[in-house]
């Protein structure tokens, strides 16, 4: 009988020492790799405080550059009614993008830095400042059109008129783009370049988009002297070919 008992008391020990493997494992691993879980642990704190940091910067950014901004806005404003020199806005508008290049007034400074240079007769750098804008601008369509129509007005006091009129263009498509302005000033570039054919296609489809418009008698005078300064010429060709 005791010696069943003992028998029976091996069994169990046996059994128990059976069964422990399955657990032990888990507890090894731990053990074995706590340093790394430590450090994997570490590191996701570290990134989750480090977005919040950046966040909390990048908002203070915005601030600071937005009042930087509304300073510059304001002195250029000042300076353009007073007829003075745009030197000091356009230098607070180049400092904005070159402290705070991640920001919306960034995006913004390079518009009115074109403004300035333009003004100051600039036309090179401020069409570089206009094609810098429209590539931090370009999902914005309707500050996109103020800059193609700038950069038309850069290109046109170059004298470069086909290049005026692309950009012209592009602020008539799609309609309505930027109103009557587009056709009137892609109109008169093509007169510039003596493409009458060109003008004369622009100004009729003025009329046609703007029936009511407060320039209606003036674009059709416009008409009137290009369809009288094509006839004798078309009359001309026209004998030259019979």
């Amino acid at each position: 009988m005791v010696r069943k008992i003992k028998g029976s008391n091996k069994i169990t020990i046996g059994r128990s020492a059976e069964t422990a493997p399955s657990v032990t494992p888990f507890f090894e691993v731990v053990r074995n790799n706590l340093l790394y879980l430590i450090l994997g642990l570490v590191a996701i704190l570290l990134l989750s405080g480090g977005g919040v940091l950046w966040n909390y910067f990048d908002k203070k950014n915005e601030e600071k550059a937005s009042t930087l901004f509304y300073q510059a806005y304001q002195t250029f404003k000042d300076s353009k009614e007073k007829e003075a020199s745009l030197e000091e806005p356009m230098k607070l508008f180049q400092t904005i993008i070159e402290d705070y290049p991640r920001t919306s007034a960034s995006e913004l400074s390079y518009f009115y830095l074109g403004n300035c240079q333009f003004v100051m007769k600039k036309f090179d750098v401020a069409i570089d400042a206009y094609s810098k804008f429209l590539e931090k601008v370009s999902s914005q369509p309707q500050l996109a059109l103020l800059a193609y129509d700038s950069l038309g007005y850069c290109y046109e006091e170059k004298k470069d008129y086909k290049k005026a009129i692309e950009y012209f263009q592009k602020t008539i498509t799609p309609p309505p783009g930027l109103g009557e302005s587009g056709y009137f000033n892609a109109g008169r570039c093509f007169e510039a370049l003596g493409d009458s054919e060109g003008s004369l296609n622009l100004y009729k489809k003025f009329l046609l988009e703007f029936p009511d418009s407060s320039k209606k008698s003036f674009i059709q005078e416009k008409i009137k002297e290009i369809e009288l300064e094509k006839g004798p010429a078309s009359d001309v060709a026209k004998k030259s070919h019979g």
